[in-house]
């Protein structure tokens, strides 16, 4: 083992039932060309093999350590692994997750001491099928990366992807930034505090990091939902405390947009709790927009819902596209190749005679025997669209139909989508 002073990195890993991916993600980690780290795996109460993995490499490399906890949550346990940390920087890594390039934390570290910054990002890639995406992280700027230029945080105040972020501990632990007590949504108030007090940081011409893309939906309990909604409340009074302007339209978008669905469909009538966060967040919205009329999209759909389950937003669904008699639906992914399945079930594919795509580029003539429209080319005179895409791309489907000028249009819950088969 390094003695403290060489440490340059610690790598903390909360470790919750995780024997799946869990030593893929530490061989990812040894086979850094970074020599000089320490890894901290923090257990969060696992009942799998987990431990036992852990305790299988620290036999063969003693730069790994092992921590337990009783089961909390990652963000109390990369909290454990903070106070724990020996090294000059901190990195977190999830168990089933795991390092792309070899030489990234490497290059991450010499960028940081050659420009005297505490924070270095990178780049980010996605584990989707069984394929490594590229992420949008940075892309835009990956022409410019070998220029080795510094960034101001105030010219971006982005909130996710910290995972792709080293941070230098002596900021972290001098400004008290620690993950809040959330089960969801702990990691963007620790990235926004940590940007904003770092001030500039530079970007390494390296992916580090490759994610599993989880199915969001079927991580959420009200309980998980009034931490959703406290985290959020969290970075919107910091954006408005510290004129952060566009992490506080991110926000309102993430609120409106991204989770809406997933809040209104874990409210029901003894969501207390839920209704008074809402309440707080749509009068700290109103307040940053000077404006006491605007209601929040998930309480606007929570006044139509409450007491509502799947089987009546279904009912309702099936209802409206037997009295259309022709529809179309917007999108040719994922969640539109389940509703098609969905309407074969229910006798209703003879309905849908349109599939209605952003650019017909790389989509092809049709989609399961039904033909594909640029959506510049529907027209909606006809036919009601049904748009069958994930709420994060809903704002941007919206401005596309504003400018078509397509107002007949419904967007099927995303949440009723991805419980499709």
């Amino acid at each position: 083992m390094y003695v403290n002073e060489e440490i340059k990195v610690s790598i903390i890993i909360p470790v919750y039932n995780c024997e799946q991916y869990l030593e893929d993600c530490l061989q990812s980690v040894l086979t850094q060309t970074l020599r000089a780290l320490e890894v901290i795996c923090v257990d969060d109460g696992s009942t799998d093999d987990s431990v036992k993995i852990i305790e299988g490499f620290i036999r063969k490399d003693d730069r790994i350590m092992l921590l337990k906890q009783p089961n909390q949550g990652a963000g109390i346990a990369r909290n454990h692994g903070i106070q724990k940390a020996r090294g000059k920087y901190l990195v977190f890594l999830d168990a089933d997750d795991y390092y792309l390039d070899k030489n990234a934390l490497e290059k991450m570290v010499s960028l940081c001491e050659k420009k005297r910054v505490s924070v270095c990002g990178s780049m980010l890639k996605r584990l989707e099928n069984g394929e490594e995406k590229v992420e949008g992280l940075f892309q835009e700027l990956k022409d410019e990366l070998k220029e080795q230029k510094i960034y101001q945080y105030i010219d971006f105040q982005f909130d996710y992807n910290y995972i792709n972020f080293i941070f230098e501990r002596k900021m972290i632990v001098e400004n008290n930034i620690f993950f809040p007590d959330y089960r969801r949504f702990q990691d963007p108030p620790f990235m926004v505090k940590a940007m904003y007090y770092a001030g500039k940081f530079v970007i390494a011409d390296a992916y580090l990091y490759c994610y599993r893309k989880p199915e969001m939906a079927a991580r959420f309990t009200q309980e998980r939902v009034i931490d959703l909604l406290n985290g959020l409340m969290d970075n919107l009074i910091f954006a408005k405390e510290h004129d952060l302007d566009k992490l506080f339209l991110i926000t309102q978008k993430r609120l409106e947009y991204e989770y809406a669905g997933i809040i209104y469909h874990n409210i029901s009538k003894d969501s207390k709790q839920i209704l008074e966060l809402l309440l707080q967040v749509n009068q700290i919205v109103c307040d940053w927009k000077l404006d006491d009329r605007y209601t929040i999209r998930p309480l606007r759909r929570m006044l139509e819902l409450v007491g509502a389950d799947d089987m009546m937003y279904e009912g309702r669904l099936l209802e409206a596209i037997k009295t259309q008699g022709e529809i179309a639906l917007y999108g040719a992914g994922k969640y539109a190749k389940a509703f098609l399945r969905y309407l074969q079930k229910q006798g209703l594919e003879d309905r849908v005679k349109q599939i209605v795509v952003s650019s017909l580029k790389g989509n092809g003539e049709t989609l399961d025997g039904i033909p594909l429209v640029a959506v510049q080319n529907f027209s909606d005179e006809k036919m009601r669209l049904y748009v069958t895409l994930g709420a994060h791309f809903h704002e941007e489907i919206e401005e596309t139909l504003e400018k078509s000028e397509i107002r007949n249009y419904q967007f099927v819950d995303d949440v009723f989508l991805s419980k499709l088969p």
